[in-house]
């Protein structure tokens, strides 16, 4: 005689011969409740027992369903900083206009100088003492005659 604890939580006796096995006991709840033996889980202190194990006489196995998975869930991760925002590009309507302006008598003048070495429609990106190409990076140094160039930061007063 054994003791089976079912899904209800109810203990229900089962008449048991030396010789049964887990499977037999499967077999008597799948005819006795209705549950396919392929779900069923028969555990014994707390270790879930196989099909070809001997049942102990005066036990009380808890009969439980196969359940699907398995994984441990994962904690949310929780950041010290806030996210980082990714730069939205402003769309400017018309501008290529500021690269262009148009003379007296129907000309087209470029306001800005083109790069020499990517070609034409390539314009370079005007700093104070320079002019750069974002393609290519190519740098023109533009020189100012000494005596026209200011002291500035740091400089020593007579």
């Amino acid at each position: 005689m054994v003791f089976l604890r079912t899904l209800g939580g109810d203990t229900v006796t089962v008449e048991t011969s030396p010789f049964d096995t887990v499977s037999s006991l499967k077999q008597w709840v799948a005819e006795s409740q209705g549950i396919p033996v392929e779900d069923q889980r028969i555990i014994s202190s707390g270790v879930q027992l196989e099909d070809d194990e001997g049942l102990q006489e005066l036990t009380t196995y808890h009969l439980s369903l196969r359940l699907l998975g398995g994984a441990k869930k994962r904690k949310k991760k929780v950041y010290s900083t806030p996210k980082k925002k990714k730069h939205i590009r402003k769309k400017v309507k018309l501008a290529v206009l500021k690269y262009y302006e148009v003379d007296g008598s129907g000309g087209i003048n470029r306001k800005r100088r083109e790069c020499q070495n990517c070609g034409g429609g390539v314009f370079m990106a005007a700093h104070a003492n320079r002019h750069t190409c974002g393609r290519c990076h190519d740098t023109l140094v533009i020189e100012e005659p000494q005596a026209a160039a200011k002291g500035g930061k740091g400089g020593k007063k007579k």
